[in-house]
C-alpha cells in the first residue's frame, strides 16, 4: 500500500514538474530565451537607426515616415531569443507586388545598447537575406527607376521644342505661300523662344506655363489649310504639316512615357522592401506637374 502511495506521488511530480516545463518553453517561445520582450515600436526605431548609417534624416522622422508606410500585422519571439515581425504596405494598390507581407527578424538588445533591437535580416520573394543586401539593392533599382523619370522628362520637353519648331516652319511656309501675315506667328515663336529659355535655366513651372501657352497657340495650325485653297495646293506646305502633326503625336507619347516612368517610380516607393529604407535613402515621391490631358 504504501508503495504504490509513493508511486502515485512520484507520478504526481512527474506530470507537475512536465507541466511547469512545458509552461517555461512556451514562456520563452513568447519573449524569447533571453526573456526580453520586443515592442513593436521598436520595430520602426530600429529600422530607422540603421538607416541613420546611410542618411543624415533624423531617426525619428524615419520612424515616423515607416509607421505611414507599413503596418505591422504580427510580432513574434523565437525561441533563440530574436524577435520575427510580418509587415504589410499601408498604401494600397492595383499592381501584382502589392499587398504582399514579408518578415523581419531582429536581435535583441546587447551590452549597453539597454532597449536597443537590431535589424538584422528582411525577407524577399520568401527568402531571408542579410539587411547588408537591401540598401544596395534598394538604391540600385530606386535609383534607376528615378533616373528613368528625368531621362523621360528631358525627352518630353525635347519634344515640345520640336513641335513648336514644326509649327513655326509651317506657319512661316503659309505665310509666304499666302503673302499675308500670320496673326499667330509673331505669338507662337515668342512661347517658343519662352520655352526655351526656360528649359536652359530649368524652371519648371516656367516651362510648363511655356508648353501649355504653346500648345494653345499652335493648336489651330494642323486645321489652317481647311480655309485656305491655296495651302491646299502647296505641296512644301502639306509637308511641313504632316511633319508637325507627327511632332505633336511624339510629345502625346512622350508625355505618356514621361507619366508612367514617374508612377512606376513613385509606385515602388509603397511596395516592400523598398518602402522600408526608401525615405532613409532620400527617396522621396515626384510630382509630375502634368497629367494625360495637358
Amino acid at each position: 500500500m504504501r508503495k504504490h502511495k509513493l508511486l502515485s506521488i512520484f507520478f504526481f511530480s512527474v506530470v507537475a514538474a512536465l507541466f511547469i516545463w512545458t509552461g517555461r518553453i512556451g514562456a520563452l517561445a513568447q519573449t524569447g530565451a533571453g526573456g526580453k520582450q520586443m515592442k513593436k515600436d521598436e520595430v520602426y526605431s530600429s529600422v530607422a537607426r540603421r538607416l541613420n548609417e546611410y542618411s543624415e534624416i533624423p531617426s525619428s522622422a524615419i520612424a515616423n515616415e515607416l509607421d505611414v508606410a507599413i503596418e505591422i500585422t504580427n510580432l513574434t519571439m523565437r525561441p533563440d531569443g530574436k524577435a520575427e515581425v510580418t509587415v504589410k504596405e499601408r498604401e494600397t494598390s492595383d499592381t501584382a507586388q502589392a499587398g504582399k507581407p514579408i518578415r523581419l527578424v531582429f536581435a535583441p538588445p546587447a551590452g549597453d545598447k539597454q532597449d536597443q533591437w537590431a535589424w538584422e535580416q528582411f525577407e524577399n520573394n520568401r527568402k531571408f537575406y542579410p539587411v547588408e543586401k537591401i540598401f544596395p539593392y534598394a538604391k540600385d533599382e530606386l535609383g534607376k527607376r528615378k533616373q528613368a523619370t528625368a531621362m523621360g522628362w528631358v525627352a518630353f520637353i525635347g519634344a515640345i521644342g520640336k513641335q513648336g519648331d514644326a509649327a513655326i516652319k509651317a506657319l512661316e511656309t503659309a505665310k509666304a505661300v499666302l503673302k499675308t501675315e500670320l496673326a499667330q506667328l509673331p505669338d507662337v515663336k515668342s512661347a517658343r523662344s519662352a520655352l526655351a529659355e526656360a528649359v536652359k535655366e530649368n524652371r519648371t513651372e516656367d516651362i510648363i506655363n511655356a508648353y501649355r501657352a504653346l500648345n494653345q497657340l499652335i493648336e489651330p495650325v494642323a486645321t489652317l489649310s481647311d480655309t485656305q485653297t491655296d495651302l491646299k495646293a502647296n505641296d512644301a506646305y502639306l509637308r511641313l504639316i504632316d511633319e508637325f502633326k507627327k511632332s505633336v503625336d511624339a510629345t502625346n507619347a512622350a508625355r505618356k512615357s514621361y507619366l508612367q516612368s514617374v508612377a512606376a517610380y513613385n509606385e515602388a516607393l509603397t511596395r516592400l522592401p523598398f518602402c522600408l529604407v526608401a525615405y532613409g535613402l532620400e527617396f522621396h515621391k515626384i510630382d509630375a506637374n502634368i497629367s494625360e490631358e495637358q
